[in-house]
């Protein structure tokens, strides 16, 4: 079986990406051992080598994607948000290409462990044309499944869960630290309008150990570390930060320098699940409706953007030590299951 990746973030820089392609990653090698997957990325692809060992990584120009396709059983966009477009519709237009090149090549397209953030993102019309040429799609929570399903009931869609689970549930991080409070900041381009009193809360409880945690590796507008350039300098010279990934490296070795917080403030989606296997106290800012789903789905406390010291204490210490998601890793692992059992029957004998 002969698998191609058609999303082309892996090995950007951000930790979440690499974890769930980690975890599909592990399940099909249990499902199908021996099965060929590959990609084509814009990024270092000897480090993805290294990092997965066995896949094969192409480049971005059109005959490269073209041959990649044509050589596969079947193309599987994995992970991510996909469909969101409302600040650049790259990844849209990238995805009608990948469609087309499927439709003219006769390469079944899958989705699995996708999230829908907004309703909008669904009226657009390319990708109600992708998702009607996909022949099945798994989400990475029920919410995103519900989205799809109001859109068109006639996409065939099912609710499952991150597939970050099946590898944090095989490597766990290093379990949390009595003392140690971390933030991950994520503001997708902007600033953090209650930054101050998040952290004046944080600060309140004394710690040994205050993390500024960047599960992006980039320094992007409004990421971690743009945020923590921008501290003042004071302020900035009482927090260590902390990026455990390094390119090219195993998942392990990032893993083995996750901080371990006794609580964790996040505005990143992966930066909480890994909290909440961690033992974490996890305290999620909502930042987008992938933030929100991610709250209500792990059952940790939610504050806005622009939270107060109040709102913010409040939800700590309301926010308590979760148990691990077995549930969601099992789900993770049926929806794998369950793409390679419809992919496997669409492959001609």
């Amino acid at each position: 079986m002969r698998i191609h990746l058609g999303h082309h973030f892996y090995g950007a820089g951000n930790l979440g990406d690499d974890l769930m392609l980690a975890g599909f990653l592990r399940a099909l090698g249990e499902i199908k051992p021996g099965a060929e997957v590959s990609g084509a990325v814009p990024f270092d692809r000897d480090a993805l080598a290294r990092r997965f060992p066995g896949t094969r990584w192409h480049g971005m120009t059109p005959a490269e994607r073209r041959s990649a396709i044509a050589a596969c059983d079947a193309w599987l966009g994995l992970g991510g948000s996909p469909f969101q477009h409302a600040q650049s519709r790259w990844f849209v237009d990238h995805l009608a290409e990948e469609a087309a090149l499927c439709r003219e090549l006769g390469k079944p397209m899958w989705f699995l462990g996708i999230g829908v953030q907004t309703d909008d993102e669904l009226a657009d019309a390319t990708v109600r044309a992708v998702c009607a040429q996909a022949r099945g799609i798994w989400t990475r929570d029920t919410a995103s499944a519900r989205r799809i399903r109001e859109s068109d009931a006639s996409f065939r869609v099912t609710a499952a869960a991150d597939l970050a689970h099946l590898h944090l549930a095989a490597a766990p991080p290093p379990p949390a630290r009595p003392g140690t409070v971390a933030v991950v900041a994520n503001f997708d381009y902007g600033e953090w309008p209650g930054r101050n009193a998040a952290l004046a809360a944080l600060e309140a409880t004394s710690p040994a150990r205050k993390v500024w945690l960047a599960q992006e590796s980039r320094e992007l507008p409004g990421a971690e570390r743009a945020l923590f350039a921008a501290l003042p300098k004071e302020k900035r010279s009482a927090w260590e930060l902390v990026a455990p990934d390094k390119p090219g490296a195993p998942l392990e070795s990032a893993l083995a320098r996750w901080p371990g917080a006794e609580i964790l403030l996040t505005a990143r989606y992966h930066a909480a699940i890994t909290g909440v296997w961690a033992g974490s106290r996890v305290v999620v800012i909502g930042i987008n409706e992938k933030l929100r789903g991610a709250a209500e789905e792990l059952g940790t406390p939610l504050i806005t953007t622009s939270a107060d010291r109040t709102e913010v204490e409040r939800a700590m210490r309301d926010a308590v030590v979760r148990p691990v998601p077995r549930h969601l890793a099992a789900a993770a692992r049926a929806a794998c299951e369950e793409w390679h059992a419809a992919a496997c029957g669409w492959i001609a004998p």
